[in-house]
């Protein structure tokens, strides 16, 4: 059983290559990482709050708890042979709180950067609902 399960935003090509990047280097299979459009996931991970899972990136512990953002990257990278110092700097007071924003930002951002990507045009609805309202 992996020890965190990620809930990526699968419709984001962006997202896709992140998490494509960690399954790459999950040499030892520790990582899950679950679409969050698959049904499957909200029901199995109720504790996840879709409209939060949209925006930021989720990942889940075996005990429930769940990190999102910059610190479910923090989460991600200790798993992760080669990233322990990523998953450090990302927890250091004073960093942690510079890599939530930016985290957040980038997250805003993401449909905006790969719209001519998005084969299926849900990254317009996003950018289009982004617009109207700032993280």
């Amino acid at each position: 059983m992996p020890e965190l399960t990620v809930l990526f935003d699968g419709s984001c090509n962006f997202c896709r290559g992140s998490a494509e990047r960690v399954r790459r280097s999950d040499r030892a299979h520790r990582i899950e990482l679950l679409d969050l459009h698959d049904p499957a996931a909200l029901e199995r991970f109720p504790q996840v709050n879709r409209a939060d899972a949209l925006r930021l990136m989720q990942a889940v512990n075996l005990r429930g708890e769940v990190s999102s953002g910059s610190d479910a990257w923090a989460r991600i990278g200790s798993l992760l042979p080669g990233w322990n110092f990523l998953a450090w700097i990302l927890l250091v007071p004073g960093i942690r709180s510079l890599a939530r924003e930016i985290y957040a930002w980038i997250a805003w951002n993401r449909y905006r950067w790969n719209r001519a990507l998005c084969e299926d045009g849900s990254c317009r609805v996003h950018v289009e609902k982004n617009a109207s309202s700032r993280p």
